[in-house]
């Protein structure tokens, strides 16, 4: 029995979608790792890599503003200033994202 095509695009958008949590979960975690460390703060937002795993999704970049990056004013890049950096909430923000990419019911419901 052949399947849908739209059963390939739900999968797509999941597979997409679940890049998009893997890139997330490496951005917080390189902050957490590296507090101190600018090129693990500062992000840019017309980056291809970027734009074609969180930025054209919806909720990606406001995922990053939730951890406390900023949008730089004239400019093209999110920042999250050292003094701004809480490990608490890259702690949770980086297990809410562990925790969808390892539920096995991840896309179904």
């Amino acid at each position: 029995m052949a399947l849908p095509i739209s059963a390939f695009c739900v999968k797509e958008d999941d597979a997409k979608v679940k890049r998009a949590f893997q890139t997330l979960l490496t951005f917080v975690g390189n902050v957490a790792k590296n507090p101190n460390e600018e090129k693990f703060r500062k992000i840019r937002l017309t980056n291809p890599s970027f734009q074609e795993r969180v930025g054209s999704l919806k909720g990606g970049v406001e995922f990053l503003e939730l951890c406390e990056f900023e949008r730089m004013e004239g400019s093209e890049f999110l920042f999250l200033p050292r003094d701004k950096v809480d490990m608490a909430v890259l702690n949770s923000a980086g297990s809410e994202l562990d925790s969808a990419i390892k539920n096995p019911f991840f896309g179904v419901l």
